[in-house]
C-alpha cells in the first residue's frame, strides 16, 4: 500500500502504456505468448459480421451472433477505422484508457491518498491475460462503471445501464444498485434511453433482437460452474461428450438440460431476494458498487457461460468499489485475482487438454470456480448483513412509534 501511495498520474500512465503494449503485442503475435492465436480469434469474427453490415448483410440467422443490436455498431466502427483488428482494438484501447482516466478523476474527486481503483483496471491484463482487448466487454464494463459513478444521479444512471443492457444486457442488473428513492427516476430514464434506443437500431438493422432465441438455446459450456461435475467425470471415470454450439464448446449428456434449470432457479432466487430487500429499504446503505458486484457474481456463477473474458466485468465494478472499500474488500479483490488467472491459465494454454479430460486443466479450473464462488458467497454475507441490521433499525423505530 505505501508503494501505491508513491504512484503519481505519470507512473500510472508509463504503467498503463507498459501492460497495454504487453498486451496488445501478444494478441498480435508480436511478443511470444502461448497460443496467442486464439486470443484475438472473435475479432476476426467480428471483422467478419461488420464486412458484411458493410454490404447490407447482417447476421441474423448467424448462431455466432451472440449479442444485443448496439454491438454491431462497435464492431462495425471498428471495422470502418481499419480492417483485420487493429480498428477493434483501437476502439478497445480508447475504452479501456477513458476508464483509466475516470477512475483517476473519481480518485481525486474523493481526495483519495492512493490510485487503488486506477490500479485495480491497471492490472486486469496482467490477471487476466490479453484476451482483454480479444473481446467485447471493456464497452459494457466502461458504461456499468459510468453508471456505478453516477449513483447519485439516478436520471444519468439510469441512462447509462440502458446503454449497457443495449450492448451486453448483464449491466442492466445496474437498477438493482439504485436506491429505492431514487428508482423511479433511474427506471424512467432506463426505458426511454433502452426504447429511443432500440427503436433506432431496429431502423437501422430490422432483425437486430434476434440474438435472443439464440441465447434461449444455449446450453451448458465447459467452463460455466454447472459444467464442472461434468468436466470432472470427464477427466476420471468417463469420457463426456462435448460439442460446438453458439459460439462456446458445450457439455452434451445427460441431466445437463435439469442442471441449467437449477442454476437458472437458484439466479432468480437469490436476485429476487435482492429486489425484496431492496424494495423493503434494507440495502439502503449498501454501496452501489458492493450491490452490484454481487449481483453480476450472481449472475456469472449461474451462467450457463463463464468465458475468461468475463472477468473484466468484475474488474470494473472492484475499480469502483475499491474507492469506498468494504471490510473484506482485500480478501475480496485476492480471491478474484486467484480466479481470473486461473482463468488465464485454462484460455487458451489449457482448454483443449480441458476439453479433453485431463486431470491438470480440470484442477485449474476448479480452482477459478471456488474463488469465484467463494467471493459471491462474501459479498452475499455482507449485503444480507446490511440488510439485517437496516431490519433490526426498523424494528426499533416501529416500536417506539
Amino acid at each position: 500500500m505505501d508503494a501505491f501511495k508513491r504512484i503519481s498520474p505519470i507512473g500510472l500512465l508509463v504503467l498503463w502504456a507498459i501492460t497495454r503494449a504487453w498486451a496488445i503485442g501478444s494478441g498480435m503475435n508480436v511478443i511470444p505468448y502461448p497460443l496467442s492465436e486464439y486470443l484475438f480469434s472473435d475479432v476476426q469474427l467480428y471483422d467478419w459480421w461488420s464486412s458484411n453490415i458493410a454490404d447490407g448483410h447482417f447476421p441474423i440467422n448467424d448462431p455466432m451472433w451472440q449479442y444485443p443490436p448496439l454491438a454491431a455498431l462497435i464492431f462495425f466502427a471498428g471495422f470502418l477505422i481499419a480492417p483485420n483488428t487493429v480498428g477493434f482494438v483501437v476502439l478497445a484501447v480508447i475504452a479501456d484508457a477513458i476508464m483509466m482516466a475516470v477512475l483517476v478523476a473519481a480518485s481525486r474527486k474523493q481526495h483519495h491518498e492512493t490510485f487503488a481503483p486506477a490500479l485495480i483496471w491497471l492490472s486486469a491484463p496482467l490477471v487476466m491475460g490479453p484476451i482483454m482487448f480479444g473481446r467485447f466487454d471493456v464497452f459494457p464494463t466502461l458504461v456499468m462503471a459510468l453508471g456505478l459513478l453516477a449513483a447519485t444521479k439516478p436520471i444519468q444512471a439510469g441512462a447509462w445501464f440502458a446503454l449497457g443492457t443495449l450492448l451486453k444486457v448483464w449491466p442492466g442488473l445496474g437498477l438493482l444498485t439504485v436506491k429505492r428513492s431514487q428508482f423511479v427516476p433511474a427506471l424512467s430514464a432506463f426505458i426511454v434511453t433502452s426504447v429511443a434506443g432500440s427503436v433506432l437500431l431496429k431502423m437501422w438493422w430490422p432483425g437486430s433482437f434476434s440474438f435472443i432465441d439464440g441465447q434461449r438455446s444455449r446450453g451448458l459450456q465447459i467452463e460455466s460452474v454447472g459444467a464442472l461435475p461434468y468436466m470432472w467425470w470427464n477427466a476420471t471415470s468417463a469420457v463426456v461428450k462435448t460439442e460446438f454450439r453458439y459460439g462456446a464448446i458445450e457439455v452434451v449428456a445427460a441431466g445437463t438440460s435439469l442442471a441449467s434449470l437449477v442454476i437458472t432457479g437458484i439466479s432468480v432466487v437469490a436476485l429476487t431476494r435482492i429486489l425484496l430487500w431492496r424494495v423493503q429499504g434494507k440495502i439502503e446503505n449498501a454501496q452501489a458498487a458492493d450491490v452490484a458486484l454481487l449481483v453480476v457474481l450472481i449472475a456469472m456463477v449461474t451462467s450457463r457461460v463463464l468465458s475468461p473474458q468475463y472477468n473484466l466485468w468484475i474488474f470494473g465494478i472492484l475499480a469502483v468499489s475499491a474507492l469506498t472499500p468494504s471490510e473484506n474488500f482485500a480478501l475480496k479483490v485476492k480471491l478474484f485475482f486467484v480466479s481470473a488467472f486461473a482463468g488465464q491459465v485454462l484460455y487458451p494454454f489449457a482448454y483443449v487438454s480441458y476439453q479433453e479430460g485431463e486431470v491438470f486443466p480440470t484442477a485449474v479450473q476448479t480452482v477459478r470456480v471456488v474463488a469465484l464462488v467463494a467471493l459471491t458467497v462474501i459479498s452475499w454475507r455482507e449485503l444480507s448483513q446490511i440488510a439485517k441490521r437496516q431490519d433490526q433499525t426498523q424494528q426499533v423505530v416501529s416500536a417506539i412509534s
